[in-house]
């Protein structure tokens, strides 16, 4: 059985998402600084009329910071309650279709020290995609402080069309 994944560069690594969570790829935009939200949160956009919050991989896994490239890319993805957030990331890749066997368990090791979201590895030859599990990325209770911060900036919360 396939799995389509969508790869990005953080840092000249490659990392992944279930092509089933990402809503839409757009290009880095304007972004409005929230000032009552916690530091994961980068600020909010607005994509067509819905206020989305924003959040910096980069920051998020505390790696360096850099300068917005040009390829630059927000990927838009739906976590659990249908709450669209961006992530912002170095560049977009490509769809890869990986098979069963090409995906393996993330290592335990990784896991136990704060890798909770690393859902598996993708090992294609030599290159190796570290693929993210983005419900995991934050917490139960960092979900619903996006869930707050959309309907405080954008109005009330509505179901996502993309569902």
């Amino acid at each position: 059985m396939e799995k389509k994944i969508v790869v990005f560069f953080l840092q000249n690594e490659e990392f992944a998402f279930d092509i089933m969570k990402v809503v839409e790829i757009i290009r880095h935009k304007s972004i409005t600084n929230v000032p009552t939200a916690p530091a994961f949160i980068e600020g909010v956009i607005n994509l067509r009329g819905r206020i989305i919050p924003v959040i910096d991989l980069r920051k998020r896994f505390k790696l360096a910071d850099a300068e917005r490239e040009k390829d630059s890319r927000v990927i838009i993805v739906e976590l659990k309650k249908k709450q669209l957030v961006g992530v912002i990331v170095d560049r977009v890749s490509h769809v890869l279709a990986v098979k069963e066997e090409e995906v393996l368990p993330a290592p335990s090791s990784i896991v136990s020290v704060g890798g909770k979201y690393i859902e598996s590895i993708v090992q294609r030859g030599e290159r190796i995609i570290v693929f993210l599990n983005i419900e995991k990325v934050f917490s139960d209770e960092e979900q619903d402080e996006i869930n707050y911060i959309a309907e405080k900036e954008g109005g009330e919360f509505e179901e996502s069309p993309y569902s």
